[in-house]
């Protein structure tokens, strides 16, 4: 997997660039066999004849030193686990392919398509949109898993996963009922994505179940309270998997009140997608 920490590495040159303009990616999926088509693509990362030419915030206009006719690989860049910071190619997208004809001085727009790899397995998806729930809370939850259908709490469909947390009742940990166990620990990419509206932070972890039965909560990633707008993330369990091959594993979701609100602090969440 490509990892950058930065946004391009496009070097100034001699000479009269011509200039490639990307406004974003189009993702095609079918909701049958890919769930939903929401993404967060922040960034392009651009081969020419499969030479990384650079790495660029999505829209991106960039010059490149050459003219004539050129052949670019354009792969989907997301943020992983919500840290800008932490910038790589989603392994599960397409590489887009496209030809350009460069003229000093001029700019060529490329719309590039990409949909998911046909070798992706889609290994847990939930909705919130059948009458049942893959997701169950733990023992020590104060708290049940609601549902939203209110449209303003939705964010597609007709329903979304609610929760809320207050003083009375603090503490919700919700766990997947299905246990998962990559093949391969360590060789293939292992990820969840999400949609989310949160007015207080909540945690996305893992529940590590050892040969012996034995039971880990591990925390991954805290996201910060986004009260007025969805926001879709993609959280890398790979790293983790790693120091552990052989368990077997559940996702978490866990949140505590926060006695600054002074208030009931809420979390939606809408397609969970565990993806290898």
């Amino acid at each position: 997997m490509w990892v950058l920490m930065g946004c391009s590495l496009y070097t100034a040159d001699r000479g009269i660039p011509s200039y490639i303009y990307i406004p974003g990616f189009n993702l095609t999926t079918t909701y049958a066999e890919h769930g939903s088509g929401s993404s967060n693509i922040k960034d392009v990362w651009v081969f020419i004849d499969g030479d990384l030419q650079g790495v660029y915030p999505l829209p991106a206009h960039f010059p490149i030193l050459r003219e004539g006719a050129i052949d670019l690989q354009l792969s989907a860049g997301v943020v992983l686990n919500g840290i800008s910071a932490t910038r790589s190619i989603y392994p599960f997208y397409t590489q887009a392919n496209a030809s350009a004809e460069l003229n000093a001085g001029q700019t060529d727009t490329i719309l590039p398509g990409v949909t998911y790899r046909t070798s992706t397995q889609f290994t847990w998806m939930e909705d919130f949109e059948g009458q049942g729930f893959s997701l169950r809370t733990s023992p020590s939850s104060d708290t049940n898993i609601g549902r939203a259908d209110n449209p303003a709490e939705v964010f597609e469909g007709a329903r979304s996963m609610y929760i809320a947390v207050d003083p009375r009742a603090p503490y919700f940990q919700a766990e997947g009922i299905q246990t998962f166990s990559p093949p391969g620990v360590g060789l293939f990419p292992v990820f969840l994505e999400l949609n989310y509206r949160n007015t207080q932070a909540f945690e996305i972890g893992l529940q590590i179940i050892g040969p012996a039965g034995s039971i880990t909560d591990l925390p991954i990633v805290v996201f910060a309270p986004s009260p007025n707008e969805w926001k879709k993330q993609y959280v890398n369990f790979s790293p983790f998997l790693q120091r552990t091959p052989g368990y077997t594993y559940r996702v978490l979701i866990t949140a505590r009140h926060e006695a600054s609100l002074g208030q009931t602090g809420t979390i939606w969440l809408d397609n969970l997608k565990l993806l290898w």
